[in-house]
């Protein structure tokens, strides 16, 4: 989606270099020391497990 918002010229973005390859035909800089984000994701189909439960407590996150 990100790549189509850029070809329209509707925005820049800042992706992982492992994506460049699929970004023909548009114009890309290599960026170094760039910022990094983590992403987590705590996932069940039968509620809260305890290891997430104790990861959102770490996170200072309220018990919902």
């Amino acid at each position: 989606m990100m790549a189509r918002l850029v070809r329209k010229g509707l925005a820049i973005a800042l992706l992982p270099s492992a994506y460049v390859p699929h970004l023909t035909g548009l114009a890309t800089i290599e960026i170094t020391d760039a910022p990094m984000r983590v992403e987590y994701l705590i996932w069940s189909g039968v509620g809260r497990t305890p290891a997430a439960t104790a990861f959102l407590n770490l996170l200072d996150l309220p018990d919902r």
